[in-house]
C-alpha cells in the first residue's frame, strides 16, 4: 500500500464520520492542513513547510500547465 493509499483511507472515513456527526468536509480540511503542518514542522525547516505550503498555493488554480504537455 502506499502512503497516498494509507492517508486517502483514513482521509475518506474522517469525512464518513464527519458527516453523519454534521461536520462539513471543508471544516475537516482545515483541519486536515492544520496537522498537516504540525507534523510536517515536527520534522522539516520552517522554510521547507513553507515552500511546501506555497507550491499548494500556487496550484490551486486548474490550468493548462505547458511544461506538463506529453
Amino acid at each position: 500500500m502506499s502512503a497516498y493509499q494509507l492517508v486517502n483511507r483514513h482521509v475518506e472515513a474522517a469525512l464518513a464520520e464527519a458527516a453523519a456527526a454534521a461536520v462539513t468536509p471543508d471544516v475537516v480540511a482545515t483541519n486536515l492542513l492544520a496537522e498537516a503542518v504540525r507534523i510536517l514542522k515536527q520534522h522539516r525547516k520552517p522554510e521547507d513547510v513553507r515552500s511546501a505550503l506555497q507550491f499548494a498555493i500556487d496550484t490551486l488554480e486548474d490550468r493548462d500547465w505547458e511544461f506538463m504537455r506529453p
